[in-house]
């Protein structure tokens, strides 16, 4: 067998957990009720509501039906040509 080499840590992060305490097991974890919550970051900020007007919101309804509709529009041109095979082969 190959002997593994030694583990060096190289001291790079990859995700940041110093805020997170340990875990209780039996009980759930309760909240003081005294202590207000925490305020969350902004760093996230793709995942808020973007402030569309109501004309872009119309063309983003639009667009989202146009590319349902065109991959509606593929499967019923694959089923039509699988019948039409189908058809043919048992006629």
């Amino acid at each position: 067998m190959r002997k593994h080499d030694e583990f060096e840590d190289d001291g790079r992060t990859i995700a940041d957990m110093s805020g997170i305490g340990p875990a209780p097991t039996l009980r759930p974890h309760r909240r003081k009720s005294g202590a207000p919550p925490a305020e969350p970051a902004n760093d996230r900020p793709w995942e808020q509501a973007p402030d569309w007007t109501p004309k872009e919101k119309f063309w983003a309804v639009l667009g989202a039906m146009k590319a349902t509709l065109l991959i509606a529009c593929v499967y019923l041109a694959g089923l039509a040509v699988l019948l039409g095979a189908l058809f043919l082969l048992w006629k």
